[in-house]
């Protein structure tokens, strides 16, 4: 039969999903039946296609299955009647607002929510807030990197090797199979943290009884070539050297029993329970970099809050590094006294005194020290 005679042509091309005319309408017409044997609406697939997504609806709507309901409702079914509570915890986990008639809830958000629920019980609901913006902020990052990884290694492939597009729809949907799978990883996961976490926390605080603070060793390390080297390279070269920053540091830090605490752009923040570690770790990065790096170090008290560390011992850990020159690792008076009196320090350092320095925001000059491994 023609073209415009074979099912559903009339109905697609009426809709303007179909152009019979165009170069790849036998693909098209291959992708649209796909989608209706999915039991895709003629209204989504047409919303699909405004918003060119026809090949992705598919895979889009296994991340989000089952009857979508209302904020309202959420809160009905998961017995939480204090709405604004069921509100500050949707923004905490870092979801948008959404109008009361919109759906944009589902049966997991209904379990997830009686699980704060049930943790409110326990917890104030500061403290629970709290853990819920970090646990959103974390899994926001999660998907971000599953987003880039797909679009990297599957659809740019696709694009390259010019993927018809039921080869692409079907492929979207075996990768959101897959990230759905993933989150298995999950839970074991974050147990096997959770006891690292407790045991760092432990150790740190094993002569300490302020349940305000936390006695850590915090560390900077920044690039000090990074803005010129980002600047003069392409995209690709630029995404390489980022890659390469991000996946050393990590793994430098957690292999000398640090933790990363964050990267601030072309430089580095950790934490150490012990200080020969963080000079270990601050040592280590101004070594392997590719590009001039210098460091700097401070330790005491800290404030812990949502996995981030703050108070004057880390801005002067900042500051200190702001003063080395490249290739060079400062640490304060602390560090020194706490590595040298310590007897389960585990590498040898030499210390040679770098006089005082007067850093900003900081009233009186700060002695500080130089630190070489031996």
């Amino acid at each position: 039969m023609s073209a415009p005679d074979r099912p559903n042509d009339a109905i697609w091309i009426e809709a303007g999903l179909l152009d019979p005319s165009a170069p790849h309408a036998d693909e098209r017409r291959e992708l649209l039946a796909f989608l209706t044997e999915q039991g895709l609406t003629l209204a989504t697939m047409v919303e699909a296609c405004e918003q060119q997504q026809l090949v992705t609806v598919a895979g889009d709507r296994l991340l989000r299955p089952g009857h979508m309901f209302t904020v309202d409702e959420l809160a009905r079914r998961a017995g939480m009647d204090d709405l604004e509570f069921v509100t500050e915890l949707r923004t905490a986990s870092g979801f948008p607002p959404s109008p009361p008639d919109e759906p944009a809830c589902t049966d997991d958000d209904v379990e997830m929510f009686r699980l704060f629920e049930l943790a409110s019980e326990v917890f104030s609901r500061q403290e629970l807030l709290r853990f819920v913006r970090a646990l959103g902020v974390s899994m926001r990052r999660i998907a971000e990197a599953a987003a880039e990884m797909f679009l990297r290694d599957v659809e740019a492939t696709q694009h390259v090797e010019r993927a018809t597009e039921l080869e692409r729809a079907l492929t979207n949907i075996q990768a959101i199979e897959l990230g759905s799978a993933a989150t298995a990883v999950f839970p074991p996961m974050f147990r096997a943290h959770l006891v690292l976490a407790i045991g760092d926390a432990r150790r740190a605080r094993r002569h300490h009884h302020d349940y305000e603070t936390t006695p850590f060793t915090v560390g900077f390390v920044d690039l000090t070539g990074f803005t010129a080297r980002a600047g003069a390279s392409s995209p690709a070269e630029l995404l390489r050297l980022v890659t390469w920053f991000e996946a050393t540091a990590h793994d430098l830090v957690t292999s000398h029993g640090g933790r990363l605490v964050k990267l601030i752009g072309d430089e580095v923040m950790f934490a150490t329970v012990e200080p020969d570690q963080g000079c270990s770790i601050a040592l280590a990065l101004t070594r392997i970099a590719d590009m001039p790096a210098r460091g700097g170090l401070a330790h005491g008290q800290v404030v812990t809050s949502g996995g981030d560390l703050y108070g004057p011992v880390v801005n002067l850990a900042s500051r200190i590094a702001d003063v080395a020159i490249p290739g060079e690792v400062l640490v304060d008076q602390a560090v020194v006294d706490a590595v040298r009196t310590d007897p389960h320090v585990t590498i040898e350092i030499d210390v040679e005194p770098a006089g005082r320095r007067q850093l900003k925001g900081f009233a009186e000059p700060v002695r500080l020290w130089s630190i070489s491994e031996r």
